[in-house]
């Protein structure tokens, strides 16, 4: 059962905290690590890469080693030796979720002050570079970053100033725009200019050239026919790369003019930016003096010279990564990257990790024996070393690792489903299994034999954003207050049963529009008239089209989303399905505000437009992420499987031809000779038969594939095959990668019987339409995981009411813009603008601090225009009251919006200060005693230089607050918000500061109080509380009615007490 609230306590200041049944608040947490806790338990390699000292090092980490907990003790074992300062190491990994769970690891083991260890995907670090220093570039700090879509969209637009050719049918003139957006970004990965790609084209021209001299001098007829075709297709190709070249140099060239970026502009200009720019790569040296690189061999050659440059120096650098699971070649991971490492350092130590964690002997002996194979392109045989995994803790052959053929997929997809539904029965639960295929398509009769089974599953490869049914619904919203008179939006919208318009009344509404010529708006008011539920859906669309006019795309939305209802539904059910939907819902409205900011003017038509093109250009925004706690088996493809493990696994449809694949190249493939995966060149009929150095390599690459699969089982491994697909009738063979898993023969492989009668057409038809998935199941009470990381966002909603907190930090519900957001942001951006300036000792003058308004301004949320222009007027005008009083001190704070990170009853608090002003004290001294609170298990470690002979004032600014001097006082008192900022300075600098303020913008009012130690230890020991209900899974309401009438989820809470009919 959740626990539910046994009482309310009074808010910030009150005497009595929340109590919730069932939870005890834990004791303070235990001190600070010590060394031998980071390093007792781990194993002699472990050791040896986590203490490695200075100078580079390569960890050789086989599947299952315990990777992520090396490189996360080696930056607390940095930390904790004093051997760097937690901002002085860069982390480098390559998705945002690697990067936050590993962050999350280092947070457990480095709980000190508010400095943490940057750990970013190397694009997210890049980006940081070019903003900090885009004056250095001619850039605006306000950088515009293209997607794969905005690309396309942008050469669209300057089409014929590209001068192409080749790639310019004037039939379809956008035809190979994709194509060429994919080829700039393969080559920015590679660090390939305009030149180097004409260089190329030259090479290929000298190459035709002397295929037509060959051709001249043979008296071999069948040869000379063959060079001279082999020329012509050499030589057009040549003229091919050379429209790319020009192409490519022009693309640049309208990036800089505009001042735009592309995504991989983010690394290779600040590999450029470092490598031209001797000041730039001191100070980043300087700053990131340990660099550590997780999974080294997914790093493209851009990103490993962007690491060597960095790196350059003091040269420790940590790369930690396994060469037989590099899987990415097809998006230009490199694999020579840590081939050659030692080649590039020499002096590199080497430390080799082989206890394997996670796996069954059986299983390690067959991906063994399959990785073999690739041999002698292995760290392995290059190094002269051993890779072969050991078992730990784990039987060897208590499951060994199976192969079953069958005579179709479908008997196939069948038998993995019953097996499964018989595991699940013996006690493991869905979530143990996983079903592995090398492409999404081949999980789709799996799929649908789980669904005929009754078992939950959950898939990463299901389909985009804008095809969940959700989605469709809102986006038809939006496009019909875009264009009112469009048929297919508002019969989808009729069409859905929530709004109970009969199928008669829209199908006779059909027929008329047609025969009349009259929009389906028109008609369905004119036959549904006196129909309630039709007539009530034609209102609520009306006043959607109605605030189109007005206001903003994402306002619009929202109208919609309240008007249909669906979001009330879907807070109502609160199932695993809704809570996808939900997070599905935020998603879309994300995508539309991250669009709508691109627009001249953000109305609700030229965002479906600027949408269409978007979609036209390819973009497919993903879904929000299913919750892989959730107790259902996990169907996924390979790629998606990497990093993850699953007591059971089966791997399935291993035939040839499907694993391994054959290779499509893309129409404009990068050339293997220019760092491509691709044969592009035709092959020289003078050169030897046999495949390619590309192909061997594509082969290697699909057996180290298939090595990830097998590596994903912790105890039970299954690999399956069918001989036929359902729907075909070639036979296929078994996949080589079986045989070479299991020791066997291809003959042997096509000798097992096969299971499972021919599948007859009516049976595949059947199948056709399954019963609907079934939903997996959320244990009830079950919270988050320990240990949390939390805002004082989430801990104030949380202490307010727990189904808030559900609501916003949890499901991120997507709440209307309000224009108080806007009116905050925009000042705070030109506050901080300010401060920047004024502690490099430039102040900014007023035209800038109007300029960083403006760029934060959003013109959404407001009542009406009018509106906006009183809010806009009154910022400027705060700003250059701000800008005067602040000139006037003569003082500049100490630091300025400043992140914090700490440790507090086993949980990290995150945060930013606003402001923090340090004084030296006057001559006469002190005149209170630094205020102290004494709590055991704290964690304490100073971070800032601090001295007792300083006073220290810790700010938050606020907008609003028309409040007399006594009652900001007050306000300032019981701030829960500065306690804790309180908290977190006595974190990293081991003093509480001497007073806290609150700094009213409108208004120029500062109300400073003196900290009281009291407070402090009343504040902290409420945010335990509320943490400990966090993890616990508390969701229940607090209904109260000031609380209730200012939430933003007042009109979806079914608890709510807000007066009926308030406005949102």
């Amino acid at each position: 059962m959740t626990p539910r609230a046994a009482g309310a306590g009074e808010r910030e200041g009150g005497s009595q905290l929340p109590v919730w049944s069932g939870i005890t608040p834990k004791r303070p947490a235990a001190a600070t690590p010590t060394i031998a806790h980071l390093v007792d338990d781990l194993n002699d390699e472990q050791y040896a890469a986590v203490t490695h000292g200075e100078g580079p090092l390569l960890v050789v980490a086989g599947a299952g080693t315990g990777k992520t907990q090396v490189i996360t003790r080696r930056v607390a074992w940095l930390i904790a030796e004093k051997r760097a300062e937690p901002e002085e190491i860069l982390a480098l990994t390559f998705t945002d979720r690697a990067a936050e769970e590993m962050q999350g690891r280092v947070d457990c083991m480095v709980p000190y002050g508010y400095a943490t260890t940057p750990i970013k995907t190397f694009h997210a670090w890049g980006d940081e570079l070019l903003r900090t220093n885009a004056h250095r570039l001619g850039l605006s700090g306000e950088l515009r970053v293209l997607g794969r879509a905005e690309v396309v969209l942008l050469l669209r637009e300057h089409l014929f100033e590209l001068g192409l050719k080749r790639f310019l049918p004037l039939g379809d003139p956008t035809r190979f725009l994709g194509d060429i957006a994919g080829y700039f970004s393969r080559a920015k990965d590679e660090a390939l200019g305009p030149d180097e790609i004409q260089s190329f084209a030259a090479d290929l021209q000298g190459r035709a050239s002397e295929a037509r001299s060959a051709a001249a001098i043979t008296a071999d007829l069948e040869l000379q026919r063959n060079l001279a075709s082999y020329a012509d297709a050499v030589d057009l190709l040549a003229i091919e790369h050379g429209e790319l070249s020009a192409a490519l140099r022009t693309y640049r060239t309208i990036l800089n003019e505009r001042g735009l970026l592309d995504f991989g502009d983010q690394v290779l200009r600040a590999y450029e930016l470092l490598r031209d720019d001797p000041l730039v790569a001191a100070r980043a040296r300087e700053q990131h003096r340990w660099i550590l690189v997780d999974e080294y061999q997914d790093t493209n050659r851009l990103q490993g010279a962007l690491v060597d440059l960095l790196a350059e120096g003091r040269r420790n650098l940590t790369v930690v990564g396994d060469d037989d699971q590099s899987i990415y070649r097809f998006r230009g991971a490199a694999i020579s990257n840590i081939l050659n490492f030692t080649e590039r350092y020499p002096d590199a130590s080497k430390v080799v990790l082989t206890k394997n964690y996670r796996s069954t002997g059986s299983v390690l002996t067959a991906a063994r024996r399959l990785i073999r194979f690739n041999d002698p392109e292995r760290l392995e045989v290059r190094l002269g070393i051993s890779k072969e995994l050991t078992p730990e803790g784990m039987p060897g052959d208590a499951f060994p690792v199976t192969f079953r053929r069958f005579r179709t997929t479908a008997n196939e997809a069948d038998w993995i489903a019953a097996e499964i539904r018989d595991s699940i029965a013996g006690g493991r639960r869905a979530r143990d299994h996983a079903v592995l295929v090398r492409a999404n398509v081949d999980s789709v009769e799996i799929g649908r034999s789980l669904n005929m089974l009754g078992i939950p599953w959950r898939s990463s490869g299901a389909a985009g954003l804008y095809d969940r049914p959700e989605v469709r619904l809102l986006l038809a919203g939006l496009r019909h207050a875009a264009d009112p008179d469009a048929a297919a939006p508002l019969f989808l919208i009729a069409a859905e049963p929530r709004f109970k318009v009969p199928p008669t009344i829209l199908a006779a509404a059909v027929g008329k529009s047609r025969r009349d010529h009259t929009s389906l708006r028109e008609s369905l008011a004119t036959v549904g008239a006196g129909h309630e539920a039709t007539e009530r859906l034609l209102e609520r669309l009306a006043g959607v089209v109605q605030e189109s006019v007005e206001r903003t795309s994402g306002e619009v939305l929202y109208r919609w989303l309240r008007e249909s209802g669906l979001l009330a539904e879907l807070t109502r059910e609160a199932t695993p399905e809704s809570d996808e939907r939900i997070r599905n819902i935020g998603r879309l409205f994300d995508v539309v505000r991250s669009r709508s900011r691109l627009l001249e003017l953000d109305r609700a038509p030229f965002l479906v437009r600027y949408l269409e093109e978007l979609g036209e250009a390819g973009d497919d925004p993903s879904a929000a992420d299913v919750d892989p706690d959730l107790d259902a088996v996990a169907l996924l493809t390979i790629h998606q499987a990497k990093g993850l493990e699953f007591p059971v696994v089966f791997a399935a449809n291993l035939v040839e031809g499907r694993f391994p694949a054959k290779g499509r190249p893309p129409r404009l493939a990068l050339a293997a000779e220019l760092g491509g995966s691709d044969d592009v060149v035709p092959r020289d009929p003078r050169a030897p038969e046999g495949p390619t150095e590309a192909d061997e390599e594509a082969l290697r690459e699909e057996r180290r594939l298939a090595y990830v699969a097998l590596t994903r089982a912790c105890e039970r491994l299954a690999l399956t095959a069918a001989e036929r697909s359902s729907s075909g009738v070639r036979p296929r063979k078994v996949s080589r990668f079986v045989a070479e898993a299991l020791d066997l023969s291809r003959e042997q492989l096509e000798e097992f019987p096969l299971t499972g009668e021919p599948t007859s057409k009516i049976d595949g038809l059947a199948i056709v339409a399954p019963p609907p998935p079934v939903l997996p199941v959320r244990e009830p009470g079950v919270g988050e995981s320990a240990p949390l990381t939390l805002s004082f966002t989430a801990i104030e909603a949380f202490i307010a009411c727990p189904l808030r907190y559900h609501y916003q930090q949890r499901l991120r519900i997507p709440l209307p813009p309000h224009h108080s957001a806007t009116y905050g942001a925009a000042m705070h951006a030109a506050v901080a603008e300010f401060h920047r300036g004024q502690m490099t000792g430039t102040p900014p003058e007023l035209g800038e601090l109007y300029a960083a308004l403006e760029r934060s301004w959003q013109s959404a949320g407001f009542l009406s225009p009018s509106h906006e222009e009183a809010r806009h007027t009154a910022a400027k005008d705060a700003i250059a009251r701000f800008r005067i009083e602040e000139m006037a001190t003569g003082h500049a704070p100490a630091y300025v919006e400043k992140d914090f990170s700490f440790e507090l009853g086993g949980h990290k608090i995150r945060g930013r200060w606003d402001r923090v002003d340090v004084q030296a004290l006057p001559s006469e001294g002190r005149s209170a005693p630094i205020p102290t609170i004494d709590v055991p298990g704290d964690v304490v470690r100073p971070t800032l230089p601090l001295g007792d002979d300083e006073w220290v004032v810790v700010s938050d600014y606020k907008t609003g607050g028309r409040d007399d001097d006594d009652a900001s006082r007050k306000r300032a008192k019981e701030s829960l918000q500065l306690q804790l900022y309180a908290l977190a300075w006595r974190a990293a600098t081991g003093r509480l500061p001497d007073e806290v303020s609150l700094r009213f913008l409108d208004t120029g009012r500062v109300a400073t109080v003196p900290v009281e130690p009291k407070r402090i230890v009343k504040a902290r020991e409420l945010i335990v509380v509320a943490a400990e209900g966090i993890l616990a899974g508390v969701m229940d309401p607090k209904p109260e009615l000031m609380t209730c009438t200012y939430c933003s989820y007042r009109e979806l809470c079914p608890a709510s007490k807000a007066p009926a009919g308030r406005p949102a």
